[in-house]
């Protein structure tokens, strides 16, 4: 199925292929850091989208008990993944070691 997103963007796979339709792909993050400026890059992204659920929390009507929980669910996540991350950094800190990062950011339709 061809949704509004198909005016501005070419999927790179055939929508009439079983697998999923990639509208676009972002390399957003590419190169190899020292443990400070990794865990600046890292620990913001993660902070920032802590913050976007936790402001989606304050939004949310009592009605919408689904999207509190997927939101409460989400910062755990996130959280979990902030310490690990941060673990990371600490061993590469204390090793001396840079670290390279890859991320890559897939846009789908919604719909799949």
């Amino acid at each position: 199925m061809i949704t509004k997103f198909g005016k501005w963007f070419k999927p790179t796979k055939d929508p009439s292929d079983d697998k999923i339709c990639i509208l676009d792909e972002i390399q957003l993050i590419e190169g190899t850091f020292s443990p400070i400026e990794a865990a600046d890059v890292l620990l913001s992204l993660i902070n920032y989208k802590i913050k976007f659920h936790t402001v989606q929390l304050l939004n949310v009507t009592d009605k919408d008990e689904l999207s509190h929980e997927k939101s409460e669910k989400r910062i755990a996540e996130l959280k979990a993944a902030k310490n690990r991350v941060t673990q990371l950094i600490l061993e590469a800190r204390d090793t001396g070691q840079p670290l390279r990062i890859e991320g890559n950011i897939q846009i789908l339709p919604h719909d799949i």
